[in-house]
């Protein structure tokens, strides 16, 4: 929705603040997908379980480290878009 929003924006003022918005906006729609197809990878096919360990240390899977930011960045770009609508 922040994408689209800011497409508009862009192809009516050519501003390169929007643009930088829209590589923002792209930035996170990225990490969002990585995360998510990383997840799914790391839940269809877990690794041994030496290595499951070592990879919920270094990455923080845990189930609390990964829905807490998910919801802070929701809530955050839910404001964004609430004033980029307005």
């Amino acid at each position: 929705m922040l994408l689209v929003s800011y497409f508009e924006i862009y192809s009516k003022i050519k501003s390169n603040f929007t643009l930088g918005l829209i590589i923002f906006t792209i930035a996170l729609l990225l990490q969002s997908i990585s995360r998510a197809v990383m997840l799914l990878l790391i839940i269809t096919n877990p690794p041994p379980q030496p290595y499951q360990i070592l990879l919920i240390n270094l990455l923080g899977y845990n189930p609390i480290y990964v829905v807490i930011p998910d919801a802070i960045e929701f809530v955050a770009l839910s404001i964004l878009l609430y004033f980029t609508r307005e």
